[in-house]
């Protein structure tokens, strides 16, 4: 999986999901709105760490489910204090 970044905040980064191959794209076409896609979430994260290493997922809001979700997020330092 390829990831696209655009900055938004500096707590929230706009995440694109790109899949690189057939057996990825058709897991993105399984996930569903209504359930919670534990995961879904994993792939954010990985991305998330791809743009800003030491930090933590707290929120997705989807703009595009399942592929475009702008990703809020903290610092491992502030989960510490």
């Amino acid at each position: 999986m390829k990831y696209h970044y655009q900055f938004v905040s500096k707590t929230t980064v706009r995440i694109e999901l790109i899949p690189e191959d057939k057996r990825e794209k058709e897991l993105l076409l399984t996930f569903s709105k209504e359930l919670d896609n534990n995961l879904l979430t994993e792939l954010f994260q990985k991305g998330l760490q791809g743009y800003a290493a030491g930090t933590s997922l707290v929120r997705t809001n989807f703009m595009s489910f399942p592929h475009v979700a702008l990703c809020s997020y903290i610092t491992e330092a502030k989960l510490t204090a």
